[in-house]
């Protein structure tokens, strides 16, 4: 019988499992991977409850009051500014994909009460709320390849406390895009990410608490260049008893929205949902990084993309070390 393309990605890593992960301590195979997410729950941050809880666990982690202040203020901006209808009423469960509304007519309501200012968009606003946990030494030098950031600054130009104290020498420290080699292996780019983010003076202050989730992707403007740069990021909070949430602006146009996850890779299913969707392309597939390291329940998109094409075509063994991670203990 002939395999499925998944499943002989699956056999393939399971044989390179036998020599590459003998050292892991775990066991198991790959029939009883965790399902991947196909729901999720999330807030609008437009009802009280949510938002008090965000409050709650922003202030316990640390995060200064002026940046609570600051993120809600911009919050209530872009909510007053769009349709109730496309807002949640509290935590509500969707479909991975699902949206209430048509982002093209948002950005239209957005557009029409507020002319030519492009809004907030994921960087800002996670630079906005984890800046007190990040430093930039005062002589980075920033190596980057193409300028992804003009959007961006254009909006700090009209609302430059939209940082919420930090500067916009960090900003471009921690966003610029990077120089990276013409390489699939996952491995190899997050050392990329790791030295040049060592070689601008970035560091992650520690909290269990408190980390910066930021997806990275890989491009290849032209055929002699080709950089990594960030998708999109978010913050991810850790409540007491253990619950993440994860807090992003979804786009310039989009809205804010707190996400609610039991482990790091349902997190990783609903971002790589939404990244990891090309199919056949000679580029790397996004992945996730965790402050300064590659997270812990990262892996790619099991429903195809580039997990299945990276892999069958001998892709780097990052892949296979993440699906043999997250298999059940026992």
């Amino acid at each position: 019988m002939k395999l499925n393309q998944q499943t002989a990605a699956l056999a393939l890593c399971t044989l390179l499992g036998v020599s590459v992960f003998a050292g892991c301590g775990r066991s198991g195979d790959f029939s009883e991977l965790q399902p991947a997410v196909n729901k999720i729950e999330y807030t609008n941050l437009n009802d009280s409850g949510s938002r008090e809880l965000l409050k709650e666990l922003l202030s316990d982690t640390g995060v200064s009051d002026g940046r609570i202040q600051s993120f809600f203020r911009r919050v209530d901006h872009f909510n007053d500014s769009v349709k109730q209808e496309w807002l949640t009423d509290g935590f509500e469960e969707a479909e991975l994909l699902y949206t209430k509304y048509d982002p093209y007519a948002m950005q239209d309501e957005w557009t029409a009460k507020n002319g030519t200012f492009p809004g907030y968009n994921c960087r800002i606003t996670a630079m906005n709320l984890f800046g007190d946990f990040l430093s930039v030494s005062a002589d980075s030098q920033i190596n980057a390849g193409e300028d992804v950031l003009f959007v961006d600054e254009e909006t700090l130009k009209t609302d430059p406390d939209a940082l919420g104290g930090s500067s916009l020498a960090d900003f471009r420290a921690l966003y610029s895009s990077m120089k990276a080699e013409d390489t699939t292996e996952i491995k190899r780019h997050v050392q990329t990410v790791q030295e040049e983010w060592a070689s601008r003076g970035v560091t992650f202050r520690e909290n269990e608490r408190i980390r910066l989730i930021t997806v990275f992707f890989h491009d290849k403007p032209t055929e002699e260049e080709s950089l990594l740069f960030v998708g999109h990021v978010g913050v991810l909070l850790t409540a007491k008893d253990g619950t993440l949430y994860f807090v992003e602006k979804v786009a310039f146009q989009e809205p804010y929205r707190m996400l609610r996850f039991a482990d790091r890779t349902a997190l990783s299913d609903y971002l790589m949902g939404k990244y990891d969707t090309s199919w056949g392309q000679d580029t790397a597939s996004p992945f996730i990084m965790e402050n300064d390291e590659l997270m812990d329940g990262w892996r790619p998109n099991t429903e195809g993309g580039a997990f299945t094409d990276h892999v069958l075509s001998g892709g780097d063994e990052e892949y296979c070390k993440s699906f043999r991670k997250h298999q059940p203990e026992g």
